[in-house]
């Protein structure tokens, strides 16, 4: 059975974690969020405010009204170039392991980050360099994961993040192998700049069924078994044969209704939380993807 869910600030910005959890029940009677307080909670305090009665207040609305936390949101830069910055960002996310649990749950998300400051594109992001400083803040997170009892939740995006592809997520989930670490699985973040090749290396608009299958099956059976959490989006190609990554879903290419069931073919049964959503049809997007 699928657990569809929301990225809890494609809702808007709240006063209270109430008012938050009462815009969510109009969507259903038992919806996983993602939940970053700061993107949706006017006023949320920093991680390094959080207090145990701030955290179990925040549950505790949330499940009055039906909701709870697929992921909880903590999207920091590992890679940043200035040590002090880097270390900054890592204790931001050490906090948010730190009451994961105590929230009730225990999946925290970051995606990789670049070597610009602003984390948009850099040309030494793929270098092993970078490489090598993700992997020092993956294993002092991972400290943190495991002194929590908590999870790491790992999300790729192409060309312009240190985890950019398929293989580079497979190889970082084979080098820490830990139930610490999980993936959080995003596929239009994963589909190349330029779009998905097919068999001959074209690439069309709309790709074919085979392309596709291909893309998808490629991630799954490179990582599908570390999958925690689905985001729920979709892309197009612009008129300049780029990327637009972050369309609701529909609005675009990729074949979600395939997709759905190959995870229910293989038991991957997550959370799969619709981002860049469009409030005004997403009661009849969430109907649709039911289906699937």
């Amino acid at each position: 059975m699928k657990q569809l869910g929301i990225r809890a600030h494609d809702l808007g910005t709240f006063d209270t974690i109430s008012d938050l959890a009462s815009e969510i029940s109009l969507y259903g009677d038992s919806i996983p969020i993602q939940l970053a307080l700061k993107k949706v909670l006017r006023n949320a305090p920093d991680a390094e405010d959080y207090s145990e009665q701030f955290i179990i207040s925040v549950r505790d609305a949330l499940n009055a009204k039906g909701a709870y936390v697929g992921v909880f949101g903590s999207y920091i830069n590992p890679v940043h170039p200035d040590k002090a910055a880097r270390d900054a960002e890592l204790r931001k996310f050490e906090n948010h392991l730190k009451y994961a649990n105590l929230l009730g749950c225990p999946l925290v998300g970051t995606e990789t980050g670049s070597f610009h400051p602003g984390n948009s594109y850099h040309s030494e992001t793929a270098s092993a360099k970078v490489l090598d400083i993700f992997y020092r803040s993956i294993e002092r997170l991972l400290e943190a994961a495991v002194k929590y009892d908590a999870i790491i939740g790992i999300e790729a995006v192409s060309k312009q993040h240190t985890i950019s592809t398929i293989p580079r997520m497979a190889a970082l989930m084979e080098k820490f192998d830990s139930p610490h670490l999980r993936v959080i699985y995003d596929p239009a973040n994963l589909v190349p700049w330029i779009g998905i090749s097919e068999a001959d290396g074209s690439v069309m608009g709309t790709p074919s069924f085979a392309a596709q299958k291909d893309f998808f099956c490629s991630a799954l059976d490179a990582f599908g078994d570390k999958i925690a959490a689905i985001h729920v989006k979709d892309y197009k190609l612009n008129d300049q044969g780029i990327k637009v990554g972050d369309l609701t879903v529909g609005d675009g290419v990729l074949d979600w209704k395939f997709l759905f069931g190959e995870l229910r073919r293989r038991n991957i049964e997550v959370p799969a939380l619709l981002e860049d959503l469009t409030v005004s049809t997403l009661k009849e997007t969430l109907a649709l993807l039911s289906t699937y």
